[in-house]
């Protein structure tokens, strides 16, 4: 090489260095074929890695680090650098954003999923309840409705004293106010508590019992409350600082297929999923009663205050407009779900 060319490559490679490669570690704990896990998280960092050209990589590190409820800290102390979390495993931490679990609001995942991301994008992020994680997307999961071992459920008569395992700190004023005694337990241990009798029954999504093969002889009687009486939101998050490491021109790529289209895709799955379980459910006996009439009138009429006890919290935490943000929150349901409808 002529040494004028040799020069002039020199000082470019010296004013344009190659991007570092970035290694984000993800602290997983959703099994490997769970639809969020298989069908969106694992073909999202695939494409980031393709439109980044390897510059942002992950590594699935081999066992969860600290315990399902703790992952929005592992993620904000850098003890992992992603990892999805529920806030509502975390009572009275993050109340704003338990405005998307209030009951009754939407059945239909791939409605309820990307407009709880597109409220949190117009409403909530600007209070930074997440401080020192970067939110790559937050979705929902499928609406919860009630299962039960040794009866079906067909009146607000039967819901009153049943003991029935609850995820989320915000479902127990609800099952409380339809007469029913929440207890918080988590996914892994519903099975245990069944089959000893601790409780009556548990809350859950459609796709839930099929999933973890409680359809033969364990929950056996399924309420269906149109609506739903819960949906449990979740966010994939980044450290901040290992985002803030990201070139912008990457941090933009990885943005435009984050945010509401995981939120689609979250949606795309559960709904899916939910569509399976129930055919599991119904193959193996399992009696399904949908509320209606007096009965979902009576549901209505007792949950109907968990709306106001979320706005009185809001403005505690120094929202002024809590009733516009709701009520911007069910019209954008209320559209995607005619949008839905209209393609069925």
């Amino acid at each position: 090489m002529k040494p004028m060319v040799l020069a002039a490559a020199l000082w470019l490679a010296a004013a344009f260095p190659a991007a570092a490669e970035t290694l984000i570690r993800y602290s997983n704990w959703l099994p490997v074929k769970h639809q969020m896990h298989a069908e969106v998280f694992v073909p999202w960092m695939a494409e980031v890695e393709k439109i980044t050209q390897g510059r942002v990589r992950f590594e699935i590190l081999p066992k969860l680090v600290g315990t399902v409820p703790t992952q929005f800290d592992v993620v904000r102390d850098g003890l992992a650098d992603m990892a999805v979390f529920v806030p509502g495993f975390s009572p009275g931490r993050f109340e704003l954003s338990e405005v998307t679990e209030l009951p009754l609001l939407a059945d239909e995942p791939t409605v309820i999923s990307p407009a709880a991301n597109a409220l949190y994008t117009k409403h909530l992020a600007k209070y930074n309840e997440f401080k020192g994680v970067h939110m790559v997307s937050l979705f929902s999961t499928a609406a919860g409705h009630i299962y039960t071992a040794k009866k079906p459920m067909r009146s607000l008569a039967d819901l009153k004293g049943l003991k029935l395992r609850t995820s989320l700190a915000s479902n127990g004023p609800a099952m409380i106010a339809l007469g029913a005694v929440p207890i918080q337990k988590g996914t892994n241990e519903i099975y245990e508590l069944v089959t000893s009798g601790v409780v009556d029954g548990t809350l859950w999504t459609k796709e839930g019992p099929a999933g973890f093969n409680m359809v033969n002889g364990t929950l056996n009687h399924m309420l269906v409350v149109p609506g739903g009486l819960y949906n449990s939101i979740l966010a994939l998050a980044i450290n901040e600082d290992k985002w803030n490491s990201i070139s912008p021109p990457d941090r933009d790529a990885i943005t435009k297929i984050s945010g509401e289209a995981m939120a689609k895709a979250v949606g795309e799955s559960y709904s899916r999923a939910d569509e399976r379980g129930l055919q599991v459910m119904k193959a193996a006996g399992t009696t399904v009663v949908t509320a209606e009439g007096d009965f979902l009138a009576g549901i209505r009429r007792a949950l109907a205050p968990a709306e106001a006890t979320w706005i009185a919290k809001a403005r505690k935490k120094g929202m002024a407009n809590p009733e516009a943000v709701l009520a911007d929150f069910k019209a954008d349901i209320a559209a995607r779900q005619r949008a839905f409808e209209g393609t069925r």
